[in-house]
C-alpha cells in the first residue's frame, strides 16, 4: 500500500539510507545538502552509498516558472521567477560534487573517464594485463565506480518528480508548487504501484537510452554539458538536447559543415580517426560540427569548429577537445564576409583578400540546403548505420597565403589538398574498386555519406563551389 509521509519523514529516512538515493528532480524535492554533505562525502568515498541526481533543466524550469508567478493558478502567496528555481537546481552542484572535489573524495568520475586515467598510467606490459582482465571479467572494477553523479534531463519536462531511497519510493506531485513540498507519496515493495515505479526509475537511471542519455554531465573532462537544439521539419527550434544523444534523437538537428581553400584553389580534405565515434577510416569534408546552444548563430559556431579542429588538439575519445592547443589561435581571427553569390562576386573583396596575406576569410553559401532537411547518416564501428536528420549552413573558408605548408603541423587528422576536380575523379575511381595515390602513398579514397553528398550535390557542387573556387583562382592571380 502507500502512505504519505511529511519532510520531517522524508529527511529523517535519506539520513537512513542503506547504500542508494537517486532523485529525479532536483527542484521539487529542494533537500538541505548542507544537512547530509559530510556523511555523504565519507560514504561516497568509501564506495559504500550510491547518489545520482538528475536535475531539471533550465528550459523546463522557465516554463512551471510562470505557472508558479501565475498566483491565481498556484494560490501560493508568493511566485518563483526562474532563477529561484535554476538555484535550486544547482545546489547538488555546488553543495555536493564541489564540495567532495575540494576534499579529494573518491568516485566522482564516470567509471570508463577513471579506468582510463588508471590504465593510461601504466606500463605497457601493466596495461595489456589489465586489459586482458578486463576483457574476462576479472578486473576489479570497484576503485573506478562513480558513486556521485549529477545530470541535467532535457528530453522533456519531469512531469514525476521521484526519490528513490533503498527499496522505497517517495513520490512529489507538484502540480503548482514546484519547491520545498511538505509531503509525499511513499511506495514500498507492498504497493500495488511499486512495480511501475521500480520501472520509471530503471528507464531514468539503469537504462542507457533512457534519461541518461538526454542528460548532460559535469565531468573533469567537462565534455559532457554541451547541449545542442532540436528543431521540426521547417526549422523551428522544438526544444534542447545534450549533444551525447546526437544519433539517437530522430528528430533535426543542426550543423554547419566547411570547405576549406587554400589560396591557390585547392580544398582541404580529412581522414577520419581510427579512434573516431562514427565513419572511421572514412575521407571527409574540410570540418563539421554541432551548433551549441551558446553559439550566438552559425557564423560563429563555423569559425569556432574551424579553429578547434584544426589549431586545438583533440582529446583521445574525441568526446570534446583538450584545454592544449597546437599553438595559440585567436578565435576571432577568421573574418565573415557573408553570403557567396555568383552574381554577386565582382563586389567582394577578393582584391582585398589577395592583400591580407595573413588573414582567414570565410563566406556563407547562399543556397537551398540550409532550409531543407536532409539526410547525415552515420556509419558505426559495427558497421551498421545510423539514420541522422540535419539542416545544413554550408561555409567555405579562404585560408592564409602558405596555408599548404603547415599542413604537417596539423595534429587531429590525415590532410589531403586537392583540386576540386581531383576530389570528385578520386570518390569515383573509389566507387569503381580503384586505389588512389593521396599524398604520395596509394590508398582507399571512401567518403563519408555527408561528402559524398556535397559532392552529388548538382547545383552545389557546380554552381557555387566551383565557380567560387574559379573565381578565387582568379583573383589570387593562380589562372
Amino acid at each position: 500500500m502507500s502512505i504519505t509521509v511529511g519532510r520531517d519523514v522524508l529527511i529523517a529516512n535519506l539520513h537512513k539510507a542503506k547504500s542508494r538515493i537517486r532523485i529525479f528532480g532536483a527542484v521539487a524535492f529542494d533537500l538541505p545538502f548542507d544537512d547530509f554533505k559530510e556523511e555523504w562525502l565519507a560514504r561516497v568515498n568509501n564506495g559504500s552509498l550510491q547518489i545520482d541526481i538528475v536535475c531539471e533543466s533550465d528550459a523546463s524550469l522557465y516554463r512551471v516558472a510562470t505557472i508558479s508567478a501565475d498566483k491565481s493558478v498556484s494560490h501560493h502567496d508568493r511566485g518563483y521567477d526562474s532563477g529561484t528555481f535554476i538555484n535550486i537546481k544547482n545546489e547538488p552542484q555546488r553543495k555536493l560534487r564541489d564540495h567532495f572535489l575540494r576534499k579529494n573524495c573518491m568516485h566522482l568520475e564516470p567509471e570508463k573517464d577513471s579506468l582510463a586515467v588508471y590504465l593510461k598510467s601504466l606500463s605497457n606490459e601493466e596495461r595489456v594485463n589489465a586489459e586482458r582482465q578486463i576483457q574476462d571479467g576479472s578486473f576489479d572494477m570497484s576503485p573506478f565506480q562513480q558513486c556521485l553523479s549529477i545530470r541535467t534531463y532535457y528530453l522533456e519536462d519531469i512531469k514525476i518528480p521521484v526519490l528513490n531511497i533503498d527499496d522505497d519510493y517517495y513520490v512529489g506531485y507538484a502540480l503548482t508548487k514546484f519547491n520545498h513540498l511538505e509531503s509525499f507519496i511513499k511506495f514500498d515493495k507492498k504497493s500495488d504501484a511499486f512495480s511501475d515505479y521500480e520501472k520509471y526509475f530503471q528507464y531514468c537511471f539503469d537504462n542507457d537510452m533512457g534519461a541518461k542519455r538526454f542528460s548532460t554531465e559535469i565531468t573533469q573532462k567537462d565534455n559532457r554539458t554541451e547541449v545542442i537544439l532540436a528543431y521540426n521539419d521547417k526549422r523551428q527550434v522544438i526544444g534542447q538536447l545534450p549533444r551525447d544523444s546526437f544519433l539517437s534523437f530522430t528528430r533535426p538537428k543542426l550543423v554547419i559543415w566547411g570547405m576549406i581553400f587554400t589560396r591557390k584553389g585547392k580544398v582541404l580534405v580529412h581522414q577520419r580517426s581510427a579512434n573516431a565515434k562514427d565513419n572511421q577510416g572514412m575521407w571527409d569534408k574540410s570540418i563539421g560540427g554541432h551548433v551549441d546552444i551558446n553559439d550566438v548563430d552559425t557564423v560563429k559556431a563555423a569559425a569556432r569548429e574551424m579553429i578547434e579542429e584544426l589549431y586545438k588538439v583533440e582529446a583521445e575519445a574525441q568526446g570534446g577537445h583538450t584545454k592544449s592547443e597546437a599553438f595559440n589561435v585567436n578565435p576571432d581571427r577568421p573574418k565573415f564576409l557573408g553570403e557567396w553569390k555568383p552574381e554577386m562576386r565582382y563586389t567582394l573583396p577578393f582584391k582585398e583578400i589577395a592583400d591580407k596575406e595573413t588573414d582567414i576569410y570565410f563566406f556563407r553559401m547562399d543556397y537551398a540546403l540550409s532550409r531543407i532537411v536532409i539526410s547525415s547518416p552515420r556509419i558505426l564501428n559495427d558497421g551498421s548505420v545510423q539514420p541522422v536528420k540535419v539542416f545544413v549552413d554550408l561555409y567555405v573558408f579562404v585560408m592564409p597565403k602558405h596555408f599548404e605548408d603547415t599542413l604537417g603541423s596539423l595534429k587531429n587528422s590525415k590532410y589531403a589538398l586537392l583540386d576540386l576536380y581531383q576530389l570528385k575523379d578520386n570518390y569515383l575511381q573509389s566507387r569503381n574498386g580503384s586505389s588512389i595515390e593521396i599524398n604520395g602513398k596509394l590508398d582507399s579514397f571512401k567518403v563519408t555519406p555527408d561528402l559524398e553528398y556535397i559532392i552529388n550535390s548538382g547545383s552545389l557542387w557546380e554552381e557555387q563551389l566551383t565557380s567560387f573556387v574559379d573565381y578565387l583562382k582568379a583573383v589570387m592571380g593562380n589562372e
